[in-house]
């Protein structure tokens, strides 16, 4: 799904970062009933809420701890394409079944935006994360859906809101 960048900027634009220490991170998901693997032909509607609500303490629980004192941060999902694919041509009930291999990597496009103390931006963008080489990471007993997901936004979110990039 392409997303124009008016879209986006509206979004971020209008959307209210909150003051308090508590809600330095706002997450926002745009239009999530078109993202590549939200859609209702893939999964039900509490599957997709699910997925959005558990993505967004996600990203919430992580970013907070890397903001400095004072600083709030607004992310803006634009669409999240998870690992694997559904292969329609397999057959003996396994159509609705995701296969995940490293032919089909997890892909998440973002915007987001930091705001120091001031209400000055410290540092904004646009993202399209992926990760091409998530099967080769160290093998684990997760059975998280989001696994591949969360361990690609981690990775961002690590990168991304060092304290040195953000003042």
């Amino acid at each position: 799904m392409k997303t124009s960048k008016l879209y986006i900027f509206l979004g971020l634009a209008l959307g209210c970062i909150p003051a308090s220490a508590a809600n330095a991170v706002e997450v926002n998901f745009v239009d999530s009933d078109n993202f590549t693997d939200f859609t209702a032909k893939r999964s039900a509607s509490v599957a997709q809420a699910s997925y959005v609500k558990e993505l967004s303490k996600f990203i919430v629980r992580k970013t907070e701890d890397r903001l400095p004192p004072g600083y709030r941060a607004q992310v803006v999902i634009t669409d999240v394409d998870m690992a694997g694919e559904f292969e329609p041509w397999r057959r003996g009930g396994f159509d609705d079944v995701r296969i995940v291999k490293d032919l089909y990597p997890p892909r998440i496009n973002l915007s987001f935006r930091v705001v120091n103390e001031n209400g000055d931006v410290a540092v904004q963008g646009d993202r399209k994360l992926r990760d091409l080489s998530f099967m080769y990471a160290a093998r684990s007993t997760n059975l998280d859906p989001l696994k591949h997901e969360k361990e690609l936004l981690a990775d961002w979110i690590r990168r991304e809101f060092r304290e040195s990039a953000l003042t």
